[in-house]
């Protein structure tokens, strides 16, 4: 068989269901082989949609997705994404074409060596340059890029090595069993618990990717120990939950800042250090450190760790729970003022306060359903305002945050999970960066609701300037008709002029299952009490 062929089998023998990319020359033996595959290759309208796709369905997963692109401007194209999934700590296979090895010096036409390029935003990188290594190199490949803390795995497809024959079998991957922990550091940390008048739990996706949520939940809920998680570990603790003081990632702003301040040990579970730096939330008063992990946590500043608990955090967590006296909430008080800030009702009218756009969607998801979001001004009111019921319903992007992101991560959750609401939350800037997915959107028969923030421009980036420097250049442009646009895409188009009427719209879309946008006129002159 081929070389291209081995390869096929062994991703399949990894599980792979979906590859998402753009086929070129240097990768058509790629191609030809999944025609007889039970992979399925979704066709994308950029690289980079291809690899945001693909970090989606690992995100909600937990499994690593493939991305594939050609030599070149199509592997370029593909970076941005792979950095999103190495800042985001998701699991991601990077496969890009590449000409022959005998081709591959500079200078030539098309020829980067995409080695040096993945490097620095992959936990690896390599060539495949040896067919009868190509079960073990890709058997390693899915093994590091699920290990704690994981992330993506580069494959470079030289298109001569892909045409040679070959014989092998896929690697069978072995279990894995995690490593205990010493008994005296539970003894210590329950003895750091019981000394604690002010108890917070700071929780991260960590403890969401090694299934830990309910252990985290029955933990918390012992102790009576309120719980903040960060963006990407939003729903850790269910909003409805009173020991839920919701998501935490705002400098200055965030309405618990105040319990952190007032935090006498912090209790970080699955943190990862990317998506909020110590100095904001390692405030006010001294505080003892324990870090409840899969893995060390790295150094960093304002962060002086008094114990690392390094294990299975399930069973950590479980054990922790033994014989822990019945203690009351002492953050209630500043929960209830979460409550009344996301509560606030300004006036109806046009343009929309932000506010009321995030409760109208609220109103029309359901606990379960998913939204995903863009980066923009409409991401920080999302996170702020928008209560959280389950982990991964709310994707926000925390790592390298790219704009572009919210379309191609709707449809990738509406393929991994059908049968639930999808939303996209867009401002107009980042829409239109990717919005020709609505191409592969119609295509796949994977139905959801773009919500457009509508300022005419890039309006967190107005917001900054004018704050800095009284004024800003360069961030307004002009839109075309979303309505028309959307329609020319074969889905539905909605203009909105109020919040009652964005509610009725959008809960109407989500009851037809249709692929539609709805174009908000946004009043981002709220943003000055939002940052």
């Amino acid at each position: 068989m081929r070389a291209s062929d081995l390869l096929i089998r062994c991703l399949e023998s990894e599980g792979v269901q979906r590859i998402f990319g753009i086929p070129g020359e240097e990768n058509m033996d790629v191609m030809d082989s999944l025609l007889t595959s039970r992979i399925e290759f979704i066709l994308t309208r950029h690289e980079n949609s291809a690899a945001f796709m693909a970090l989606t369905v690992a995100r909600l997963t937990g499994k690593p997705n493939v991305c594939l692109s050609t030599l070149g401007p199509g592997a370029t194209n593909m970076v941005t994404g792979v950095a999103e999934a190495y800042l985001s700590y998701i699991p991601l296979i990077a496969l890009t074409g590449q000409v022959g090895i005998e081709h591959a010096y500079s200078p030539r036409k098309q020829f980067i060596d995409l080695i040096q390029l993945f490097k620095p935003v992959t936990k690896d990188n390599f060539s495949l340059r040896s067919p009868s290594r190509i079960p073990s190199q890709i058997r390693r490949a899915f093994d590091l890029a699920c290990a704690e803390k994981p992330g993506p795995v580069h494959i470079e497809l030289p298109e001569d090595v892909m045409k040679m024959s070959v014989d092998g079998n896929p690697v069978k991957k072995a279990q894995v069993e995690p490593v205990g922990y010493e008994l005296d550091a539970v003894v210590k940390v329950k003895e750091m618990l019981l000394e604690s008048q002010r108890p917070i739990i700071f929780a991260g996706p960590g403890a969401i990717r090694t299934g830990a949520t309910d252990a985290l939940r029955s933990f918390a809920r012992t102790w009576a120990i309120p719980v903040a998680h960060t963006w990407h570990g939003s729903g850790i603790m269910p909003y409805d939950d009173e020991l839920s003081l919701n998501t935490v990632g705002l400098r200055a702003k965030d309405e618990i800042r105040r319990v952190f301040e007032e935090a006498d040990l912090v209790l970080l579970i699955g943190y990862d250090l990317p998506e909020f730096s110590p100095k904001y939330w390692n405030i006010g008063k001294k505080k003892k450190i324990v870090v409840i992990d899969s893995v060390p946590v790295e150094s960093a500043p304002n962060l002086e760790v008094d114990i690392q608990m390094v294990g299975n955090i399930r069973s950590i967590l479980t054990r922790l729970c033994w014989r822990a006296p019945k203690r009351s909430n002492w953050a209630q008080g500043q929960r209830e003022m979460l409550e009344e800030c996301l509560d606030r009702r300004p006036a109806d009218g046009s343009p929309v306060k932000p506010q009321l756009i995030v409760r109208a969607i609220r109103a029309a998801m359901g606990k379960e359903d998913i939204c995903t979001c863009d980066v923009g001004a409409h991401l920080i009111w999302m996170a702020k305002m928008y209560p959280v019921y389950k982990e991964n319903t709310l994707l926000l992007s925390n790592g390298l945050i790219p704009m572009g992101i919210g379309v191609p991560s709707a449809i990738a959750a509406k393929l991994t999970f059908p049968q639930k609401k999808v939303v996209a939350v867009c401002g107009d800037g980042g829409f239109a960066m990717t919005a020709s997915e609505l191409e592969t959107a119609k295509r796949l028969s994977t139905p959801f609701v773009t919500v457009l923030f509508n300022d005419g421009g890039l309006g967190l980036i107005k917001y900054k300037h004018e704050k800095v420097y009284g004024r800003y250049h360069g961030a307004d442009f002009q839109n075309p008709d979303f309505v028309k646009f959307a329609r020319s895409f074969g889905a539905k188009g909605y203009r909105v002029s109020s919040a009652k009427e964005l509610g009725e719209v959008l809960q109407s879309a989500l009851k037809d299952n249709e692929l539609a946008v709805i174009d908000v006129p946004v009043d981002y002159r709220e943003n000055k009490n939002l940052l």
